[in-house]
């Protein structure tokens, strides 16, 4: 039997608070792609994707860890959805399109590609073989905040891979928002794992 009674009390309970990062900070952040249940072989070898239940939703989980600045060493995730029921313009599923459109600015951004550069060198820089290329990737992130449902906290998430075109972007080593980096003093807390709630615009 394990008794935890008599187990010591922290003496530091500010450890034990949450505090999520502002929205709309920017960081430098690398990629890791968690594993799911299935393969699809559109998107290269590798069971990545996870499927709804009750729609055609399908996603895949990225964790990023943020290196250097303010918050080194802080996690979030975020959920690429690369199907569901609802069609966009394209005649694809509207999940799709936003999937792909993270996507191609997540290689942009950790390749310092331009979206307007269409060179057969930066053209062939966007391509890679699977979602397991994503994996040691850094980028420049914009955080968000998404708003927690079902009983779960609100947490932090991608709000946007910044490219080399968007004013906010900056490479490693470079200041952060004019502001030299500066070393992490803040309790490491992590943040929840994605949950895969299917979102209303993939949907049926």
């Amino acid at each position: 039997m394990l008794n935890l009674n008599n187990v010591p009390q922290d003496d530091n309970p500010q450890n034990q608070e949450f505090t999520l990062i502002p929205k709309g900070a920017v960081v430098r952040a690398i990629v890791l792609v968690q594993p799911g249940d299935m393969e699809i072989p559109e998107f290269g070898q590798g069971a990545w994707f996870k499927k709804s239940a009750s729609t055609s939703a399908k996603w895949m989980n990225l964790e990023f860890t943020i290196i250097g600045g303010e918050y080194d060493r802080r996690k979030f995730w975020h959920s690429i959805f690369v199907d569901g029921d609802k069609l966009g313009q394209s005649g694809m599923p509207l999940a799709k399109e936003i999937g792909l459109r993270t996507l191609k600015s997540i290689v942009e951004s950790a390749r310092g590609i331009l979206p307007s550069d269409m060179t057969p060198q930066a053209q062939q820089n966007r391509n890679i073989t699977g979602m397991a290329d994503l994996n040691t990737l850094e980028i420049c992130a914009k955080i968000g905040i998404k708003k927690g449902t079902n009983g779960y906290a609100d947490s932090n998430q991608l709000m946007a891979a910044l490219t080399p075109d968007n004013r906010e972007f900056f490479t490693q080593g470079v200041a952060q928002q004019g502001s030299a980096p500066v070393a992490n003093t803040a309790p490491q807390a992590a943040s929840p794992q994605p949950t895969g709630a299917v979102p209303s615009w993939a949907q049926s």
